[in-house]
């Protein structure tokens, strides 16, 4: 039976959290949590939700293109398998009308010029979690969204130290960056910026990752877009390593894409993704079960009028 602790937390107004109830069916702790924000909820001073279309970003300081389901899961900081059906095995938002997945949004915000200019001096880290809190305000405010949490035994995969060590060497973190030139793709050869993580993915399934001053959070998270046998649940890492580290090559077999040649061999220089990490890197990866906090939809609308 799946053992489920809930906490139910509505998103309501400004962003205020009520903490209504709490049911405890099993004691252990989540392995795997959503992002719980402390105290208010900072808005967008100017925002616009319209249907996708093609096109670059129109000038906002946030610009997103997601699903409902993909933009809350940015919102509240959970991983969800790449293209995702909903009620998959690896779904940590789950609930909702069908709508939350087939319709896509072009979703511009643009902070207030106090919180633009702070989060310009922020990390990479806290940066994120600004712009996760300014998108669960939006969801409330303009989506009308309530969610709670519950905590379930999922299948899971750990990245620890394979038996030789771990093969990446700690560097520097990386320095302010304007968000702006994050946009801005290193040309063929070059290594990308510092906390920048680039993938290249080729007809045939070979990919290669190179990054610059990641973290292993941040590198796993864009490993299982990749990753066929990564994709489908939670990553947590247990390798103890906490720095920042450089990837100068990492080559694996990912999906072949649509369109590829059915006959296409697959390139000899490649394995598959878990068996390149333990090799190249030094990270080995153990599938389990643990404790994950699941965010559940309870109602939401859609958008209200820019």
């Amino acid at each position: 039976m799946t053992r489920l602790r809930s906490t139910r937390c509505y998103v309501v107004g400004l962003g205020f959290c009520a903490l209504l109830a709490s049911v405890a069916m099993a004691q252990e702790a989540p392995t795997v949590k959503a992002f719980h924000p402390a105290g208010p909820l900072p808005s967008y001073e100017v925002a616009t939700i319209k249907p996708a279309s093609p096109g670059m970003p129109r000038g906002m300081a946030v610009h997103i293109t997601a699903t409902l389901r993909g933009y809350i899961a940015m919102a509240y900081g959970v991983q969800m398998p790449p293209n995702a059906a909903p009620g998959c095995a690896g779904c940590l938002v789950t609930g909702g009308p069908a709508w939350v997945d087939q319709d896509r949004y072009d979703i511009e915000g643009k902070p207030p010029d106090s919180l633009r200019d702070a989060m310009q001096k922020m990390s990479n880290e806290e940066r994120q979690q600004q712009t996760q809190m300014l998108a669960q305000s939006l969801l409330a405010e303009r989506f009308h969204l309530k969610v709670h949490f519950e905590t379930r035994e999922m299948p899971v995969l750990e990245l620890v130290p394979a038996k030789g060590g771990l093969k990446i060497t700690a560097v520097d973190p990386p320095p302010q960056i304007d968000p702006a030139r994050m946009m801005k793709f290193p040309k063929p050869g070059e290594a990308p910026l510092p906390g920048m993580t680039m993938f290249s993915s080729m007809p045939d399934g070979l990919v290669v990752i190179r990054a610059t001053a990641t973290t292993i959070e941040r590198f796993a998270r864009g490993l299982r877009e990749f990753a066929p046998e990564m994709a489908d649940r939670p990553v947590i890492d247990m390798t103890g390593f906490k720095g920042n580290f450089d990837v100068k090559e990492l080559r694996f077999l990912g999906p072949q894409r649509a369109g590829a040649a059915a006959t296409a061999a697959a390139p000899i220089d490649a394995e598959p993704a878990d068996v390149a990490l333990e090799q190249q890197l030094g990270i080995k990866v153990v599938r389990a079960k643990g404790p994950v906090e699941v965010v559940v939809i309870d109602s939401i609308d859609r958008p209200t009028e820019n």
